[in-house]
């Protein structure tokens, strides 16, 4: 089965309707049919929620959250050795902390990234990235 994780670029774009939402409610869709294995890290998750903080309010991220803990994805506890694993990353690499528990969580589960982030994008030695065109769908 394809595996996919999606970083708070990707569920921050689906939420806010942003370029690229479609392409994610899609990936959404095809892990609820069980078609993909869909994962977030929640690191990631709680970047998407203090940026929902900052960007409207406590109320609008608490309901955002409440909607990420329903969807057809496993939420990645960051354990001691993902998070050995990112500072590793961290260190060797011009990338946010964040980013690195993604790629990180990504290394850890086999997955290719779902990411339009150009830090991830330029990272020598990652899985590979998915986002394409806006509009598109994803294929199986």
């Amino acid at each position: 089965m394809r595996k996919l994780l999606l970083d708070a670029y990707a569920v921050l774009a689906w939420l806010e309707e942003e370029p690229g939402y479609l392409f994610v409610r899609d990936l959404l869709r095809q892990a609820q049919a069980g078609q993909i294995w869909c994962g977030v890290c929640a690191i990631n998750l709680g970047e998407v929620y203090y940026r929902t903080c900052r960007k409207h309010s406590l109320p609008q991220a608490d309901k955002h959250l409440a909607l990420l803990l329903r969807l057809p994805w496993e939420i990645i506890a960051a354990d001691n050795d993902l998070v050995w694993d990112a500072a590793t990353i961290k260190g060797r690499h011009r990338l946010s902390y964040a980013d690195a528990f993604f790629v990180a969580c990504a290394r850890r589960h086999g997955a290719d990234l779902v990411t339009n982030d150009p830090e991830i994008k330029v990272l020598p030695e990652r899985p590979p990235v998915i986002w394409p065109g806006v509009g598109d769908t994803p294929k199986e």
